[in-house]
C-alpha cells in the first residue's frame, strides 16, 4: 500500500503560558494542508515479530512515532500483524510543517479506515501517544482552526490553498518542544507568537523575517505575498482576536 503524508502549514498560532495545574500551552491556529508537499509511505506486512522502517534517515527509523501508532493498534485489535514500512521523507525535520506526525497519523488513519473503525479512545490514544498536532491529521479536513491544546478541531470554510512555492523552506531545523519550553508571551497582533523564542534560539531564521511568517514553532516560513494575495486570512484574523 502506498500512502501521501501531506504537510501542514500554520497561518497564525496564538500561543498562551500554561495556568496553574496547567502542563501545556494553550492555543489558536488557522491550519491547512499542502497538496504538493507529502512523504511517500510504503506499508506491507512482513512475517518478523517487529516493525521494520526503512528510510535514508537513520534517526527516523530508531525514533519514530509510527512505532507507537501500530503498536497501539495492534493493542485495541486494530491489526494483528507487524509491517515493513519504506519512507520517503519530503518534508523536512524540524521546519514546522508536521512531518513526522502527519507520518503516522496517515498510517493510523489508514488502517482506522480499512477496518472501518471509529473507536475515539483508539483515537484518543493514538493523538496523546503522538502529539497535539495529531487531531489536524485526524479530522482530515483541508483546513481548519484548532484550539485548546490543539485537540479541538473545528473546519472553516475559507478559499485558501498553499503550495510549496509559496513557502520559505531552509535548513535551519527547530525543536519544538525547545521553542514552547521558552516561550514568553508576546504583542497580541503577532500572527505567530513563537517567532521571538524561535529566534532567540535560532538566530539564523532572522535573515527570513523580512521575506515571510514563520509556520508552527520553525523553521518554515510562509511568504509575505501570498497573504497579500489571500487577504482573507488576516480579515479572519482580524475579526476572531478584535486586532
Amino acid at each position: 500500500m502506498k500512502l501521501k503524508a501531506y504537510a501542514k502549514v500554520n497561518f497564525w498560532l496564538k500561543v498562551w503560558k500554561p495556568e496553574k495545574n496547567e502542563q501545556y500551552h494553550k492555543i489558536n491556529s488557522l491550519i491547512t494542508r499542502v497538496d504538493d508537499l507529502y512523504d511517500v509511505i510504503k506499508l506491507k506486512p512482513n512475517k518478523k515479530s517487529k516493525d521494520i522502517i526503512i528510510c535514508k534517515n537513520k534517526s527516523l527509523v530508531e525514533n519514530n512515532f509510527i512505532y507507537s501508532v501500530l503498536d497501539i493498534l495492534r493493542s485495541f485489535k486494530t491489526i494483528n500483524k507487524y509491517y515493513t514500512i519504506k519512507l520517503k521523507k519530503n518534508i523536512p525535520i524540524g521546519s514546522g510543517l508536521g512531518g513526522g506526525t502527519s507520518d503516522a497519523i496517515t498510517i493510523a488513519n489508514y488502517f482506522l479506515d480499512k477496518f472501518k473503525n471509529n473507536n475515539s479512545k483508539l483515537k484518543f490514544e493514538i493523538c496523546n501517544a503522538v502529539g497535539f498536532d495529531s487531531y489536524f491529521f485526524m479530522s482530515k479536513f483541508k483546513t481548519a482552526i484548532a484550539s485548546g491544546y490543539g485537540e479541538i478541531i473545528k473546519p472553516i470554510d475559507l478559499d485558501i490553498s498553499i503550495s510549496k512555492k509559496s513557502l520559505i523552506i531552509n535548513s535551519i531545523n527547530c525543536s519544538t518542544k525547545e521553542v514552547y519550553k521558552n516561550y514568553k508571551e508576546t504583542k497580541p497582533n503577532e500572527l505567530n507568537d513563537l517567532t521571538d523564542t524561535a529566534i532567540k534560539l535560532y538566530p539564523n531564521l532572522k535573515n527570513f523575517i523580512s521575506l515571510g511568517i514563520m509556520s508552527g514553532s520553525g523553521s518554515t516560513f510562509i511568504k509575505k505575498s501570498f497573504y497579500n494575495r489571500n487577504s482573507i486570512i488576516m480579515k479572519t484574523f482580524s475579526v476572531l482576536f478584535n486586532i
